[in-house]
């Protein structure tokens, strides 16, 4: 096989006769900005006067971000950053921030805060003190709410407070995008309630298809007042991830309390598990030499951009160009593996064959078409 693959990568560009090289690095890109961009700080604060309130909840605002900011990038628990820097500290991690909500009187100010920090000050910062971190956000996942309560289940039917619960939480921040199927007819008549409760593959991995995204059943049991969730998540990656979460209602709360509790949770761990398999080692790392089919330049783009999307990247340098393929050298932080799970993040698969190392689009034969032609 070897052999056939060689000539494939010393002659492609003879024989197009468009052979090129080229080289850079990788711009920061904006999907690693929205990492560090923390929105939704509700910040209230009085003063002797309007200014210093103002001042005081913008100082106030950057602090809570920062905090939010490092647990979602870290293991440590919310409110575990509170003490780690000092507000000058924070400030110049600070790229830029917005306010709207606003309300001022002659002592006070009230508003809502989006932060934007600078995310290579913010990994010098976690680098420099030893603190593991993880910036390869997950491929999205849908979440399929099975309810079940006094003999009722439900996954599409109304009502669900289930579904209810996780309409609350979904959203695109964070490590591990969330999100909630839309329920029409389409979806309901992919999934049954009974495939979703059996792992039946292959209606999952069609709703999952449908969204782009891959396939959480959580499977909730309300009993008395608690409740009990049976979460099985289903990737590419191959065995399906297991595990449970109980919540007890506490005094005063409603089934919605401990349902939305309880989801809060489920997402917290999925966020965690994640995070446990993707810290990157920023001090370590390693460099290849890929090997990428493409179908034309336009192809090549829309790679070239997946790629930038990938903060583990140092750099990436095109050294050959051909109409049916590019060669790239890359280096990257982290392992193998964790290059190779960032990459099907971007729906991008690493394979290698003897020495060579070949990134295709999933679900794509390019490399067997490339090898079968050289």
């Amino acid at each position: 096989m070897l052999d056939r693959l060689k000539p494939i990568h010393l002659l492609a560009g003879m024989i197009t006769g468009i052979f090129v090289l080229v080289s850079g690095g990788v711009a920061t890109s904006a999907a690693a900005q929205d990492l560090f961009t923390v929105s939704g700080v509700h910040v209230d604060r009085s003063a002797a006067s309007a200014t210093k309130a103002r001042d005081a909840a913008l100082a106030s605002g950057q602090q809570i971000a920062f905090s939010r900011l490092i647990s979602r990038l870290t293991l440590m628990g919310p409110g575990a950053a509170s003490g780690m820097a000092d507000q000058n500290t924070i400030t110049n991690m600070v790229r830029d921030f917005g306010v709207t909500n606003e309300k001022t009187s002659s002592v006070r100010y009230i508003a809502d805060m989006s932060v934007r920090f600078k995310a290579d000050q913010v990994r010098q910062f976690l680098k420099t003190r030893n603190i593991p971190f993880a910036e390869t956000e997950a491929r999205k996942i849908l979440i399929l709410p099975v309810y079940s309560s006094q003999g009722y289940t439900s996954l599409w039917d109304d009502p669900n407070p289930w579904r209810d619960a996780w309409s609350r939480v979904a959203g695109a921040s964070g490590l591990v995008p969330v999100t909630l199927p839309v329920g029409d007819l389409d979806d309901i008549g992919t999934v049954s309630v009974e495939q979703a409760q059996s792992g039946d593959q292959s209606a999952l991995d069609k709703i999952g298809d449908r969204y782009g995204a891959n396939v959480a059943v959580v499977d909730a049991t309300m009993s008395g007042d608690a409740v009990d969730i049976s979460v099985t998540r289903y990737d590419a990656s191959g065995t399906p991830q297991v595990f449970g979460v109980h919540e007890s209602m506490a005094s005063g709360e409603s089934v919605g309390d401990v349902l939305q509790r309880a989801a809060t949770d489920v997402r917290a761990q999925l966020e965690n598990s994640w995070k446990q398999t993707n810290m990157i080692d920023y001090g370590a790392g390693g460099e290849l030499m890929l090997f990428i089919p493409i179908t034309g330049m336009d192809d090549w783009a829309s790679i070239e951009n997946r790629l930038e999307k990938m903060p583990v990247i140092k750099l990436l340098r095109v050294v050959a160009m051909s109409r049916r393929e590019v060669q790239v050298d890359v280096e990257f932080a982290g392992t193998n593996d964790q290059f190779r799970v960032a990459l099907a993040q971007q729906n991008l698969n690493l394979k290698q064959i003897d020495q060579l190392w070949f990134v295709e689009p999933s679900g794509s034969d390019r490399l067997e078409k490339l090898m079968g032609h050289p």
